[in-house]
C-alpha cells in the first residue's frame, strides 16, 4: 500500500469518524431543539459535502480506492438496524450519498480525462 492511498485511507476514517461521533455526541450533551439543529445540519449540509470531499478523494486514484464512495453510504445503513423507526429514511439518505459521492468522483474523471486530451 503506497503512502497516498494510506493517507487515503487514514483521512477517509478521520471523516467518516467524525461524521457519526459528532452528532451522538451533540444529541446526547446538547438540549433537544439544538440537537435537532444540529442533526438536520449533519443529514443535509455536512455529509453531502463530506460525499462531495470522497468522492473527489476517491477520483485521484480510482484503482484503488473505487470504494470509497459507497463507505458514507453503506454507514448508515450498518449503523442503525432497519427495523428501527425512521431508519428506512437514513438508509435511503446513505444511498443518495453514494449517489452523491459517485458523481463526484464521476464528474472529476471526466474533467480531467478531458483536460489531458
Amino acid at each position: 500500500m503506497n503512502v497516498t492511498v494510506r493517507a487515503s485511507l487514514i483521512a477517509l476514517i478521520a471523516i467518516v469518524g467524525a461524521c457519526w461521533a459528532i452528532p451522538a455526541l451533540l444529541v446526547s450533551f446538547v438540549p433537544s431543539d439544538a440537537g435537532m439543529i444540529a442533526m438536520m445540519a449533519l443529514i443535509y449540509l455536512v455529509l453531502p459535502v463530506t460525499a462531495i470531499a470522497l468522492g473527489l478523494l476517491a477520483a485521484n486514484s480510482a484503482r484503488t480506492l473505487f470504494w470509497v464512495p459507497a463507505a458514507l453510504g453503506i454507514g448508515p445503513a450498518v449503523l442503525f438496524p432497519l427495523k428501527v423507526e425512521g431508519s428506512q429514511d437514513l438508509a435511503f439518505h446513505g444511498v443518495a450519498y453514494t449517489a452523491i459521492s459517485c458523481a463526484a468522483m464521476g464528474l472529476y474523471t471526466w474533467m480531467t480525462a478531458r483536460q489531458h486530451r
